[in-house]
Formats: structure tokens, C-alpha cells, sequence
């Protein structure tokens, strides 16, 4: 009988369609992950997926054997040759099997590791501005959530590798058996797979959405727990915003819920259909082909074997996409922070003199922008002369620029127009971190680390006689290289911070009403004698204030309105 090969023009364009359709289905399930462990670890994984489809070949040689000697008593009569066959499989199985799952879920963490360290880098590489308008729980989501289902897929890979040659070796198998039996048992799978595959596309879908949902409502948690007192303060806003959090709480459990029915519904599809083949290759084939019943008997112990490795690749599906999912979601953050210069930018060293003469700023502006590149506030043209161990206080209401002029200052912002000139040098970008050193700054929306991080040598004696001075001594210590106590008060937090600052040693510091929520009697300690004492030592001091009362210690007040300086 002559066989008619298949050719892809021979098929209904919705047929074509579809299968088109699986195929690029099936390398977006698979390609991105493929490529990930490919790109960030190459080599172990060439050896766990042979051991992967060794462990899946094994498998497949137990069945074979199991149902060569049942399938006829001529053979039943040497037992002993198949059993040590049957043992030889199932140890390599076993051993093979092992390999690759344990290999597998190492290096996946390593993998996993090495993502969370790269994305991290490049979020302490990039700018400020950047960091500052993307939301927290969109980086949590992508460093943790994401990561984890990435960590998960590993064991994935290897079962998929395995039940995928097993399935291949057991329709080889069916093949020897009954070629007609072969060719209706993979016509059929490759129909039901295509109409399977058609219902991925919505999945797809569904995951994007309740992924973006479940961010929001991280997001509005952020905002439950960083404006805890405000919420506390004002009941309707309180509301308002768990409303907000509970809405999308819903939300993302409608999506959910939808996403988790339609895997069900894959994997029931799935299970009905394998028992819908075993009841026509058991009642209707024999009927109308010559197969025998000991071939039939055979062939449907293969069908039925097929069935787990079949259900978990279809299980296996929906993992793959949260997988590939969350690998574009991390390479999207990683484009954007590559972008903000997170891939890190050479500079010309680490400054570690301390001896400057000026800083000169040279027409220097700059503008927040809304949605569609509109200037909502402009600052300067700003010109400003800074001596070494001048004492500069910034003067101005709210929305003034005060602290836009210190993050530019500081070289946490780029100006938009003009430039900083450092002793008669041009600070260009490779320049700015060196620049940047320069500067010991406390901001009014300051962090306080439990570590004195980048400090070495740390002069005990000199750090608890600060705390002392400070009225700390009794609140926290710093002992095993932490501070033991940071749960402090507003004041309190600021006067921990300044010794830190303090520490650091810089030649210029920078300072944001860090006076304000002090005491009357620490806000004249600092302005008539920590500055006295900083001015004795020939430290710069640039700092943002609204006491009048000690304008007097400055050798300059300078004044922001909407964006403008001007002397006092």
C-alpha cells in the first residue's frame, strides 16, 4: 500500500491556523524559560536534561518490558531474565531521576540567586529620579513573586522532560504494535492539543491581568503600612483606602478563580479525552480493523500508561506560563533599569581626598514634568558659589525647591541645563559618583540603617561618646555590628542619623530641617555648637531650615521661591 506523505498545503487554512497557532503557543510556554536557563546557566543544565530523558527513557523500558512479558505466556516461563532487566530499568530510573530533580533545584536557586543580585545591583546603580516614580510593590512583585515561580519551573522542566520521551518512546512502542492503532491514537492527540491550545491564549490573558491586580493591591498595602498614621488619624481616608485594598483583593480573586477554572477544565478536557481513546481502542477498533485482542489488550495498557504523562504536560502548562510570564516581567524591570542607568556607568574612582576648594554651579535648571512632558514646576536658572568650609542655610516655603536643590546639588539629580564645576573642573556623569562622595546628607524622608555599612575600623569609644552626647546611650547600643534599637522617635531618628553622618567623615554635609522635631534645647545645641564644631574642623555645611532664630551661625542665607534663589 503506498503512503501519501502529508504536506502542510493539503490542510484547511483553519486547520493550518491552529496549528501555526500551537506552534508559536509552544515556544512561547517554553522558549523564554529555555532561553533563561540557557543564558544564565548553560552547561548544568546540558546534563540535567540528558539525565531528565534518561530517567524518561528507563521509565518507558519498565512499560515495555512489563507489557512484553504479560502481553505473552510464551515468556512467562523465564521470569528471572525480565525481573533483572526490570531491576537494571528501574535503578537507573531511580538514580537518573534523582540526579536531575536534586541538580535541577539547586541550580535553579542558583539561578534564582544570581537574578535577585543583578536586578538588586542595577537598582543601586540606577538614578534617583527613576526610583522615586516606580511604585515599590511593582519590584517586590518582580524580586520575589516572579522569582518564585521561576524557582518552581525547575522541578517542572525535569518531570516535563521525562513524561515528553515517555510519551514519544510508549507511541514508538504503539507503532511496533498496531501501526493503524499508532496513527489514530496520534491523530487524535494532535487534534485534542490543538483545540487544547486555543484556550491558552485567554489563560494568558488572565494571568497578565491578575498578576497587574495582585501588584495593586501590594501597592495599596505599601500605602496602608507607610501612612499608617495618617489613615489613623482620618477614618474616611482609612476607608476610602481599604475599600480600595478590598476591591482589588476581589479583584484579584474573580481573576484567579477564573484563571485556576480554566486549568481545571484543561486538565478534566485532558482526562476525558485519554479515557474517550481507551473506550475506542478497546470497543470500535477491533470492530472495524484486524488487530488482535492480545494486541488490543497491549495497546490500551500503553493508552493507560499514557494518560499520567499526558495529564502532567498538561498540568505542566499552565507553570510554564507563569514561569515565562514572570521571566518578561523581570526583563522588562531589568530594560527599564538599564535604561536608568542601572547597568552601572564607568566613573572616574571614589573620592577620597576631601580637599576641594569650590563648587560652582553654572546656570543650572531643572523641571518636573506630568504625563505628557508638560513642566508642573521649573527651578532656576540657578548660579551659586560654594567655599570650602562655608556654612550655606536654604531658606523657603513648601513646594519652594529647597529639596530640589539638594538632590541637585548632591548629584542625585542630573541638571536639565547647566552644569556643577568642582575646582575650576567640569563634573561631567562618569564623574558624579566621585562627585557625590564629596557629600553627607540627611534628607527629611531619611532612611536609618540598623548598620553602620561602608564604615571600617569603627572608633567604639568615639560612637558610644556620641550616643551619649546625642541622649541616646539609653535608648540604643551598637553591639554585633547593629545598632540594637532603632524603633526611636521622629527627633530621635534624626540625632541617630547625624552620628552616622557624623562617622561618615565627609567634607560637606548636608542637612534638611534635621533640627525640626527637636527639642528647644538640642536645636541650640546643634545650631551654636555641633556646627561651631563642624565649622572648626573645616567641614562644609549646606542645610535646608526654617529656624530664624539662628540665621546668625550662617555665613549665607540663601532664599527658594517657586523655584528661584535669591540672598537674604
Amino acid at each position: 500500500m503506498s503512503r501519501k506523505k502529508l504536506i502542510l498545503t493539503d490542510l484547511p487554512d483553519k486547520v493550518i491556523k491552529n496549528l501555526n497557532g500551537f506552534r508559536t503557543n509552544f515556544k512561547q510556554k517554553t522558549m523564554n524559560l529555555f532561553s533563561l536557563f540557557k543564558r544564565e546557566l548553560y552547561r548544568p543544565w546540558k546534563n540535567i536534561l540528558f539525565m531528565a530523558f534518561l530517567s524518561g527513557l528507563s521509565n518507558s523500558v519498565i512499560l515495555f518490558i512489563t507489557i512484553y512479558y504479560i502481553g505473552n505466556p510464551e515468556r512467562q516461563g523465564k521470569p528471572a531474565k525480565y525481573f533483572i532487566l526490570f531491576i537494571i530499568a528501574t535503578l537507573i530510573f531511580v538514580i537518573s531521576k534523582k540526579y536531575a530533580l536534586t541538580k535541577a533545584a539547586a541550580f535553579t536557586e542558583n539561578l534564582i540567586k544570581n537574578i535577585r543580585v543583578r536586578v538588586v545591583n542595577k537598582i543601586r546603580n540606577s538614578e534617583l529620579g527613576f526610583i522615586e516614580n516606580i511604585e515599590d510593590s511593582y519590584i517586590y512583585t518582580r524580586i520575589t513573586q516572579d522569582t518564585n515561580f521561576i524557582s518552581q519551573s525547575a522541578i517542572v522542566i525535569v518531570t516535563s522532560c521525562q513524561n515528553l520521551l515517555s510519551v514519544i518512546f510508549c507511541l514508538m512502542f504503539l507503532a511496533w504494535l498496531s501501526l493503524f492503532s499508532f496513527l489514530f491514537t496520534v491523530g487524535a492527540i494532535g487534534a485534542a492539543t490543538v483545540v487544547f491550545m486555543s484556550y491558552k491564549k485567554r489563560i494568558r490573558i488572565l494571568m497578565d491581568e491578575s498578576t497587574n491586580e495582585e501588584a495593586r493591591l501590594f501597592g495599596y498595602l505599601t500605602h496602608i503600612l507607610n501612612g499608617f498614621k495618617e489613615i489613623k488619624l482620618n477614618r474616611r481616608k482609612s476607608d476610602d483606602l481599604f475599600k480600595q485594598f478590598e476591591n482589588s483583593a476581589n479583584s484579584t480573586e474573580c481573576l484567579k478563580v477564573k484563571t485556576g477554572n480554566h486549568f481545571s477544565n484543561d486538565i478534566i478536557y485532558s482526562q476525558a479525552f485519554v479515557m474517550a481513546l481507551v473506550a475506542v481502542v478497546a470497543f470500535v477498533l477491533p470492530s472495524i480493523t484486524s488487530v488482535s485482542s492480545q494486541v488490543t489488550v497491549m495497546t490500551v495498557m500503553v493508552i493507560i500508561f499514557l494518560i499520567g504523562p499526558i495529564e502532567l504536560l498538561m498540568t505542566n502548562i499552565p507553570i510554564f506560563s507563569r514561569a515565562n510570564l514572570a521571566i518578561d516581567n523581570i526583563y522588562k524591570l531589568e530594560e527599564l533599569l538599564d535604561k536608568e542607568g542601572g547597568n552601572g556607568c564607568e566613573y572616574n574612582g571614589e573620592y577620597n581626598g576631601g580637599e576641594f576648594k569650590d563648587i560652582n554651579v553654572d546656570k543650572m535648571s531643572f523641571s518636573y514634568n506630568d504625563a505628557d512632558g508638560k513642566a508642573i514646576f521649573k527651578l532656576g536658572p540657578i548660579n551659586l558659589n560654594i567655599k570650602k568650609g562655608e556654612h550655606v542655610f536654604i531658606v523657603g516655603g513648601n513646594g519652594s525647591g529647597k529639596s530640589t536643590l539638594l538632590k541637585l546639588l548632591t548629584g542625585l539629580y542630573y541638571p536639565e541645563h547647566g552644569n556643577i564645576i568642582l575646582d575650576s573642573e567640569l563634573v561631567s556623569k562618569p564623574d558624579y559618583q566621585r562627585y557625590r562622595e564629596l557629600f553627607s546628607i540627611i534628607f527629611t524622608d531619611f532612611h536609618l540603617f540598623d548598620r553602620l555599612y561602608g564604615l571600617v575600623n569603627i572608633d567604639k569609644k568615639m560612637l558610644n561618646d556620641l550616643l551619649k552626647l546625642m541622649e541616646l546611650n539609653k535608648k540604643t547600643q551598637y553591639k554585633k555590628g547593629r545598632f540594637t534599637n532603632t524603633n526611636l522617635s521622629t527627633g530621635q531618628r534624626k540625632r541617630l542619623a547625624m552620628i552616622v553622618s557624623f562617622l561618615d567623615d565627609k567634607p560637606i554635609y548636608v542637612f534638611d530641617e534635621v533640627a525640626a522635631d527637636q527639642d528647644p534645647q538640642f536645636r541650640k545645641y546643634f545650631y551654636e555648637e555641633l556646627l561651631k564644631d563642624l565649622k572648626a574642623k573645616g567641614k562644609t555645611v549646606i542645610a535646608a531650615t526654617h529656624d530664624d532664630k539662628y540665621f546668625h551661625v550662617a555665613d549665607r542665607v540663601l532664599k527658594m521661591d517657586y523655584g528661584q534663589m535669591q540672598n537674604l
